[in-house]
């Protein structure tokens, strides 16, 4: 049975689109923030995946800006942090374009 009080008390992102949360989060990944501490950071609970499916949506963005195969880089969007230095590079290089792109967030 799920916790009803949990559900309350944690930000559900409304935004169906690509918002600019899902931006801040993967840069606390590059930062070195653990998902727990992300989580924590953005009031989500501690086992949520949200950190994880919103920073996968800025990494097949960036791999889509760069024109290279999801297939081949399914490591580096599982283990964003061992490739924290492409990351950061290639990050970089399309921040302006993401930014253009996102949304401002929305919580219910």
């Amino acid at each position: 049975m799920k916790n009803h009080a949990a559900n309350l008390t944690r930000p559900i992102l409304k935004t169906k689109g690509f918002s600019t949360l899902h931006i801040d989060i993967f840069n606390f990944i590059l930062m070195g923030k653990t998902n727990r501490e992300i989580n924590m950071m953005v009031g989500y609970s501690e086992r949520s995946h949200a950190v994880v499916d919103h920073s996968r949506k800025v990494m097949y963005k960036l791999l889509a800006l760069e024109e290279l195969c999801k297939k081949d880089y399914t490591v580096r969007v599982v283990y964003p942090r061992n490739y924290q230095f492409w990351w950061k590079k290639i990050f970089s290089k399309h921040h302006d374009a993401l930014m253009a792109t996102a949304i401002a967030p929305e919580f219910y």
